[in-house]
């Protein structure tokens, strides 16, 4: 789809217009807590929160009739606020077991896949045995780690946990790490951002739902924003703005889409 065709989604920008990492939050708005650093599902450009779970959620909470604002900061940071009650919802928050203990889902809208990444050009590479003993940066408590934990390899590999997935990318581009484990959306973004290839070593994550989170108990506001979800589902309109996001070719999601009027 299009820049002229994503008119046909309309959402409520003026709700928005506020949306920058740690505005103090009015009292009778929704706050939606958003990552950085986490493109093209979740991240910062040009002064703007951005990325396919950023739309989603305006979607979302434009049909809510009531004032909503983002709060975007690091993940960790993002979670803890709706566990403590800081905010009010997240956006994009994969579904765990030890995540529901403290959070209740939505309706599933879309799954990521989370690959190894190697660089293109680096033959001595082509099986995860030939990671053993050696750094990966990216993800923990990811599916593969946990795939490797079942098959009794995982104390052999060094994952080393970056502040951002950005961060992990960059030590595979700079030749510091020798893998890097992430989303493959993310992971693709990031590579044609920096300007280098990679492939990827293994294509085994069944993927891992995703969805909008509140706070456990908070089953008013989960209902509200199921309802509006399940619609705009129906009518196809998450699947637009997902074709829209990663589907566009060279340019998927490197430029932020202009306002809808």
């Amino acid at each position: 789809m299009g820049r002229g065709s994503i008119s046909v989604i309309s959402f409520c920008v003026v709700l928005f217009t506020s949306m920058v990492a740690g505005t103090a939050v009015c009292s009778d708005e929704l706050v939606c807590g958003i990552a950085t650093g986490f493109p093209p599902y979740q991240f910062r450009a040009r002064g703007e929160v951005t990325g396919f779970d950023a739309d989603v959620a305006r979607l979302v909470l434009s049909r809510l009739e009531e004032g909503a604002t983002f709060y975007q900061d690091s993940w960790d940071d993002v979670v803890g606020r709706l566990r403590y009650g800081n905010i009010d919802l997240i956006t994009g928050m994969e579904i765990s077991g030890e995540r529901k203990r403290f959070f209740d889902f939505s309706t599933v809208y879309y799954h990521r896949y989370t690959v190894i990444f190697v660089r293109a050009d680096n033959s001595s590479i082509e099986s995860v045995e030939d990671l053993y003993k050696k750094i990966i940066t990216g993800d923990r408590h990811s599916f593969i780690e946990s795939h490797w934990e079942k098959l009794g390899i995982k104390g052999r590999i060094r994952i080393r946990q970056m502040k951002s997935k950005e961060r992990a990318m960059e030590l595979l581009f700079q030749g510091k790490s020798h893998a890097a484990i992430m989303p493959k959306a993310v992971g693709l973004y990031l590579a044609e951002k920096m300007g280098f290839k990679v492939r990827i070593l293994n294509g085994f994550d069944p993927g891992t739902p995703v969805a909008m989170a509140v706070k456990k108990g908070n089953y008013h506001l989960l209902e509200r924003i199921d309802r509006v979800l399940k619609d705009l589902m129906e009518k196809g309109e998450i699947d637009k703005l997902y074709a829209w996001w990663f589907k566009q070719g060279s340019d998927r999601g490197l430029k932020v889409r202009p306002p809808v009027k």
